[in-house]
């Protein structure tokens, strides 16, 4: 008997490859070295990073499965892997300054960023149980370890303990719904799972929602959030601005993958249920955020509002919603960088802790930053011209499709809410007048990093196809698998 052995197709796995060999050479050097050049560790994250998303730019249309059907190149994973890339750089360019500001230089920050960074593109890549449990692990210890990265900081310990508790209870629920999946399926490949007929379905029911359930939690959905608003709050704040882009993105993968399966078999209970949790999301987050007085904690719960935008858009089971719930998710992966990213910096002013009263007159002594921030504040809003109020519109016409008019209304309804903590920041820093003066010094890399970010959200804004071509037949290809 002849055996036949398949080799692994690697030319798919070039970027996860890349990312993990980075994330090993950092890992020596800083075993080698005892104390790590930032400057050196910075220049083989980038390098490494820089030459994953060159070969996913010129090889974005690959496809295919390799590792027994473990992992999949698409271009929706290729898509969001260009996303985690490019944030992933951005942060870079912030992190020296604000640590060494802080006095928590630590070379196990850049090897332990590079596997959560492998985690969240893995997390993107692959319908398999197993793989997702290992990835979501990946992702999940790593932002425990880096939001306690805060010396002398008792807020980041505790926010990284409640991550921990919380997380871990995540990790069970969707370990115990992959159990009760493969029960039902016999198998660990959850497109086999989810097409499998049998008149019992009670464990197919079971697994789900504990499955889900699991991601509810990582993503921040009421009411699985509360650990979220403290770890945002405690953790470094450029390891927030990770947390809230990159972050969201891997944890949002999975649940967009599975999206199209389950849809289909449950399409009403997909519809109802998914509807109120995310009418109970964004309207908790945008209520809760608006009586917040640090600024960190409101964008926090911003954040849990936005994901509850998010689940809107998945509630709705067409192809428009994924559509819409893509361009949402990466949309606000940018404005939820840039606007962490103005916090970290103003942190390094000296005696700065985020309260409201200290934006005062922002523009008169730091205008560039205060521009930035309002920029993305609009976008956070939905202001137009900015792609807030594209994607925005874009759930609102998704909605539609399934008659959830109930979820629209109460959706303007959020955004109005919304209007009360965004505007607020707006009108104190350009109609009050400055009670403090804000002295810090920007790099270069950072003017820049925050420029293109803020001209991007315009940009899509102005010109959203320039993302949605990439989109729709990612959702087609989705939708059709």
């Amino acid at each position: 008997m002849e055996i036949r052995v398949e080799y692994p197709n690697l030319a798919l796995f070039v970027p996860e490859l890349i990312v993990l060999i980075t994330g090993f050479v950092l890992f020596s050097l800083d075993l080698i070295y005892k104390r790590l050049s930032h400057a050196l560790a910075i220049g083989v994250s980038v390098s490494g990073y820089l030459l994953a998303l060159l070969y996913i730019v010129l090889n974005f249309d690959l496809k295919g499965e390799t590792f027994y059907n473990l992992y999949i190149r698409d271009q929706f994973s290729s898509l969001l892997q260009v996303f985690m890339l490019l944030l992933t750089i951005v942060l870079l360019a912030f992190t020296y300054q604000y640590q060494k500001f802080k006095r928590s230089l630590y070379g196990e920050f850049y090897y332990i960023l590079s596997f959560s960074l492998l985690g969240g593109m893995l997390l993107a890549s692959s319908y398999n149980l197993l793989l997702i449990y290992i990835a979501l692990e990946a992702v999940s210890v790593s932002f425990y370890i880096l939001s306690a990265l805060q010396r002398r900081d008792f807020t980041s310990k505790e926010g990284a303990f409640k991550y921990l508790i919380l997380g871990g209870l995540s990790i069970a629920l969707a370990s115990y719904g992959a159990v009760f999946l493969y029960l039902y399926g016999g198998s660990m490949d959850l497109r086999q799972v989810l097409n499998f007929e049998s008149p019992d379905k009670r464990a197919l029911i079971l697994g789900l929602i504990l499955f889900l359930f699991g991601f509810a939690i990582k993503i921040g959905v009421v009411p699985f959030h509360f650990w979220l608003p403290d770890a945002y709050q405690g953790a470094p704040t450029p390891i927030t601005a990770y947390m809230a882009s990159v972050g969201k993105i891997a944890f949002f993968a999975p649940v967009l993958r599975v999206m199209p399966l389950v849809q289909e078999g449950f399409h009403q209970t997909w519809v109802l249920s998914l509807g109120i949790l995310a009418v109970a999301t964004f309207l908790y987050g945008n209520i809760v955020a608006l009586v917040q007085k640090d600024v960190k904690r409101m964008l926090a719960y911003s954040s849990i509002a936005h994901s509850g935008f998010i689940v809107a858009a998945v509630a709705v089971a067409e192809t428009i919603g994924l559509k819409a719930a893509i361009y949402f998710l990466l949309a606000y992966s940018l404005m939820g960088m840039l606007s962490f990213l103005v916090l970290a910096v103003l942190e390094r002013s000296g005696a700065w802790e985020n309260r409201i009263e200290e934006f005062d007159g922002l523009r008169f002594s730091q205008p560039f930053l205060a521009l930035i921030f309002a920029v993305s504040l609009f976008s956070l809003l939905g202001v137009p011209p900015t792609v807030g109020f594209v994607i925005k519109a874009l759930v609102f016409m998704s909605l539609s499709f399934e008659n959830l008019w109930w979820v629209a209304i109460l959706m303007i309804l959020s955004v109005g809410i919304s209007t009360g903590y965004y505007l607020r920041l707006v009108v104190l820093m350009y109609m009050k007048e400055a009670e403090k003066r804000v002295s810090l010094q920007l790099t270069g890399f950072e003017k820049l990093s925050m420029a293109v970010l803020a001209v991007s959200l315009v940009l899509l804004g102005i010109l959203p196809m320039i993302l949605w071509d990439y989109i729709s037949p990612t959702s087609d290809l989705l939708f059709r698998r």
